[in-house]
């Protein structure tokens, strides 16, 4: 992946700005986004413009050759003689307390999602990552899907995905990936079981795969067999809030705004108190990102973000539906990347 340096002087800008002169990160999203480099271990320093990275022996061979400093980790000891001296802008939600009490010996002003602004505006080659990472996972879910009949368990289908998430190319599960049936459906984020799928039944499918060290986050509601009507009823809703949602994106919009397209539409048909998460979330080096689609966000779309749009409805009982998509804010409206059958 080509090198940030635009990143890293609108960072350093950014840290001036606040009166500091470096910002440090523990977080192994935000060292692979800054050095493009995905070790189980590093530490990543912005300073003046220039990138900083410190891991141990274990990688220093295979960060030969980057255009940026590599240092030898050899304990906290020789990070904080690295930083005599200087004033840190650190991020408490992405480190331990305990890294965050040693850094303490330096002069450190916390602020949280401090670069999450510049990760949330996607590169070109970003925006490429994702959508291979899309592709793959909606081929992955195509080839299996006549496998989700009456007999099969939530596990089985699952296991069966997920083997073909590898097999046609992704580098794992952008997150556990969720098989939920029948009464199960009704829980947003339910914990896939040994339950046998059955005839009439309700099936959440909600998987991504990763490219590249990039991901998808894509959602499908299946029936097998002869749903009851209220189903079909909730998920024509569902269908028509996702669309009302997506329509709302563009450059300048609150993402508070297009949560509540989505919900307002929700409510219009008597289901917005079974709407029981936010209307979507930011994707990329990790499966939630910002900007956050909810009632609380304070975040404003731009254009190159790339946005989940995944309303649902669940009833206790009866069963859920939801139905998502990942989407490109573009210059005047958004690009839907995925696009499996609905």
């Amino acid at each position: 992946m080509p090198f940030k340096r635009a990143v890293l002087e609108g960072i350093s800008g950014k840290v001036s700005s606040r009166g500091a002169d470096a910002y440090i990160t523990f977080d192994s999203s935000e060292c692979f986004y800054l050095s493009g480099l995905k070790f189980s271990f590093s530490v990543c320093a912005v300073i003046n413009g220039e990138l900083f990275l410190f891991t141990d022996r274990r990688y220093l061979e295979r960060a030969k050759g980057v255009p940026f400093k590599v240092i030898e980790w050899e304990g906290f000891d020789n990070l904080l003689e690295f930083l005599k001296g200087k004033s840190l802008i650190v991020d408490g939600s992405k480190c331990t307390v305990s890294t965050f009490n040693k850094l303490s010996k330096l002069i450190v002003k916390q602020e949280e999602g401090f670069i999450d602004e510049f990760r949330a505006v996607k590169s070109e080659e970003e925006l490429s990552l994702i959508s291979k990472a899309v592709s793959i996972a909606e081929v992955s879910l195509r080839s299996v899907l006549h496998l989700l009949k009456p007999g099969i368990t939530e596990k089985e289908f699952r296991a069966e995905l997920v083997k073909s998430l590898f097999l046609h190319g992704s580098d794992g599960e952008a997150f556990p990936t969720i098989v939920a049936s029948g009464p199960n459906s009704s829980i947003p984020h339910w914990e896939t079981s040994d339950r046998r799928i059955e005839d009439g039944d309700c099936v959440i499918v909600d998987f991504g795969a990763v490219y590249r060290g990039y991901v998808s986050d894509i959602t499908r509601t299946f029936f097998v067999g002869k749903p009851p009507s209220e189903l079909l009823e909730i998920y024509d809703a569902v269908l028509k809030a996702q669309s009302a949602g997506i329509s709302s994106l563009k450059p300048g919009v609150s993402a508070k705004e297009v949560d509540s397209s989505v919900r307002n539409f929700l409510k219009s048909k008597g289901f917005d108190e079974f709407f029981l998460h936010s209307t979507g979330h930011g994707i990329g080096i990790d499966v939630h990102e910002k900007p956050t689609l909810s009632r609380k966000s304070t975040d404003t779309l731009g254009k190159n973000m790339v946005v989940t749009v995944e309303p649902g409805v669940y009833i206790s009982g009866l069963g859920g539906v939801r139905i998502e998509d990942d989407c490109i804010v573009t210059e005047d409206g958004s690009f839907t990347i995925s696009n499996l059958e609905k």
